[in-house]
């Protein structure tokens, strides 16, 4: 039998902003029951309350447990930028293994070269230096590539057991996803982790990163401690 409360349980368990901010504790549970009533009306084919609903979710937040990511944060080194990339996507075909066996042989002169190669079902896409571009670009049109350029890469090293933890990159992409901030690519190797954004949006996605890294790491002081 459908109940309230297990309606709310699953409406909160997929929506990861409302699911986190209520096992924080920071939130109005009566504007979160008035946002979420429709949806619980909907799926119990009936009209309910929002005191009922924001009981649900009262019960709710006491088994609720703070998400084990957002103590990765205080522990991410090595933030930093690249800019001067280009971005190559073409569709499937023999000819792009060419294109990336002539980039990854131009790089390998170079220690701090940027080269990131992904295949997918349907598609694959290149990201370079600026320096390759036009080595690339020459390879990439017997491919019918499409090009990309005006990118940066924000990269972080994580720590080592991220491998395994799940949602990692929850707290990190959300920081982004609300201060309105688009990115182009994510990409990741092992524990290092890349998100790609256009040039004109790369600073201040680097000052919000920059931001809750530092603000988790204040709140793990302890007190009388900055």
């Amino acid at each position: 039998m459908r109940t309230i409360s297990s309606i709310v349980e699953a409406i909160i368990a997929q929506s990861p902003f409302y699911a986190e901010a209520i096992a924080e504790g920071i939130v109005n549970n009566a504007e979160i029951a008035r946002r979420i009533k429709p949806l619980v009306e909907k799926r119990l084919l009936e009209d309910v309350s929002e005191a009922a609903v924001s009981m649900a979710l009262h019960r709710l937040e006491k088994t609720m447990k703070r998400p084990e990511t957002t103590g990765i944060l205080p522990r991410i080194s090595d933030i930093t930028v690249r800019s001067n990339l280009v971005e190559f996507v073409f569709p499937n075909a023999e000819d792009m293994f060419s294109v990336v066996d002539e980039v990854s042989r131009l790089a390998r002169k170079r220690k701090d070269a940027f080269v990131n190669f992904s295949r997918g079902l349907y598609g694959s896409l290149l990201i370079v230096s600026k320096e390759f571009e036009k080595d690339a670009a020459r390879a990439a049109r017997r491919a019918r590539a499409e090009r990309v350029g005006g990118l940066s890469a924000i990269t972080m090293r994580l720590p080592d057991e991220c491998v395994e933890m799940p949602g990692v990159y929850y707290p990190l992409l959300k920081a982004i996803a609300w201060e309105g901030i688009s990115f182009v690519e994510v990409m990741s190797i092992d524990t290092e982790f890349s998100i790609i954004f256009k040039d004109e949006d790369v600073d201040r996605a680097f000052s919000v990163l920059k931001r809750i890294t530092a603000a988790a790491t204040t709140s793990m002081l302890p007190s009388g401690v900055v």
